[in-house]
């Protein structure tokens, strides 16, 4: 990765205080994956190979930042962020296979050309998922735990980037 991309790419540097807080006092070892803009099919590819790194283990916790940059402005606009963004986590948590899970985001994301930051590594994390529910004959769940806007924007001038956590139970 050029310098100027990894200076850009700051998922790590947000999602790492909320890990180490998670974890005090444990030893842990983080493997960042950096996945740019790839399909659907080549998401569900790699989270194939994957798959065994995130086997049920107490030492496998998978960790995946969803960030939001864009959404409609029919309502305020921070009400339209936040209605959109909680959209993909609703149906990020269905209760269905990951692979249905997985088709039903692509297909939210097509249809609401919503910027997900983070929304490449969610498919291949859902495409890991899918591997494990075929091998392991276990269905993982996604349960969201908090959701925060950096600013309520009030303009269209104004900026803000939405922040959600989930863990994941194999």
């Amino acid at each position: 990765m050029s310098i100027k991309a990894d200076e850009a790419e700051h998922s790590i540097e947000m999602h790492l205080p909320y890990v180490r807080k998670v974890f005090t006092g444990q030893d842990i070892k983080i493997v960042p994956i950096v996945v740019g803009a790839i399909s659907k099919e080549v998401e569900a590819s790699f989270g194939s190979l994957l798959a065994p790194y995130l086997a049920p283990a107490p030492s496998n916790t998978p960790a995946v930042k969803l960030s939001r940059s864009t959404a409609p402005t029919d309502n305020p606009i921070h009400e339209s962020i936040r209605q959109l963004d909680h959209e993909a986590m609703d149906i990020l948590a269905l209760p269905f296979s990951a692979e249905a899970v997985h088709a039903a985001f692509a297909t939210y994301l097509a249809k609401t050309k919503n910027t997900i930051c983070g929304r490449h590594p969610i498919g291949v994390l859902l495409g890991a998922m899918a591997s494990l529910e075929k091998t392991n004959s276990s269905q993982p769940t996604i349960k969201w735990v908090r959701y925060e806007q950096s600013s309520a924007c009030l303009t269209i001038r104004d900026s803000s980037v939405s922040y959600a956590s989930a863990w994941i139970r194999f």
